[in-house]
C-alpha cells in the first residue's frame, strides 16, 4: 500500500502480512516497543491464516498499530445490519503513547476507510466507546446490554464508499 498523504499530517499507512515461508509460531508483526502495549503486539499470532496488520509511520516514526481482520463472522447485536463479505473488522487499533491525543487514532481509521473503500469498518468496543462514537460510527449493543458483552461500532454506509 503506498503512502497516503493529508494536508494536516503525513502519515504512511503499511501493510504487514506474514509470507508463506514465515512460522506462524514465531513471526510477530511489529518489533518490541515501550510506546505500546505488549500484550497486544508481541505475541505470535499463530492462530490466523493470514493476519493483516497496518502499521502508521510519522516522518518514519511509527505512531500507530491495527489488527484487522478480514473474516468477521457476524454478531448478535440487535439491530446491526449482515455485512457478510464486506465487513472488515478493526480487531486492535493504537496509538503511541507519545502521539495520544492528536488526531491520529481518528485520521488512521478515515485513512483506512479510505484505503478499503469497497469494505465496511467494524470494531468490537473494548473501552473505547467515545472513540467510536466520535467518528459518527453506528452503536449496536446485545438486547441485554453493554455490561456482559462489548458494544458493535459499524462505520456509517455513507462512509464506506457504499451507497
Amino acid at each position: 500500500m503506498a503512502a497516503i498523504r493529508h494536508s494536516c499530517v503525513d502519515l504512511e499507512i503499511r501493510e504487514i502480512r506474514r509470507r508463506p515461508d514465515e512460522s506462524r509460531y514465531v513471526w510477530t508483526p511489529f518489533e518490541p516497543s515501550d510506546q505500546f502495549n505488549g500484550d497486544w503486539w508481541d505475541q505470535p499470532p499463530y492462530m490466523a491464516d493470514d493476519p493483516l496488520y497496518v502499521q502508521v509511520l510519522l516522518d518514519g516514526t511509527e505512531v500507530a498499530r491495527v489488527e484487522l481482520d478480514e473474516d468477521f463472522s457476524g454478531s448478535r447485536h440487535v439491530g446491526a445490519p449482515t455485512l457478510g463479505h464486506q465487513a472488515l473488522e478493526i480487531q486492535s487499533i493504537e496509538v503511541a503513547e507519545s502521539h495520544r491525543r492528536q488526531g491520529i487514532g481518528a485520521e488512521v481509521v478515515a485513512r483506512l476507510a479510505a484505503a478499503y473503500s469497497g469494505r465496511r469498518l467494524l470494531a468490537l468496543s473494548e473501552g473505547a466507546d467515545d472513540f467510536w462514537a466520535s467518528l459518527g460510527w453506528d452503536r449496536y449493543d446485545y438486547s441485554d446490554g453493554p455490561l456482559k458483552y462489548r458494544p458493535l461500532f459499524i462505520q456509517p454506509a455513507s462512509s464506506s464508499g457504499r451507497t
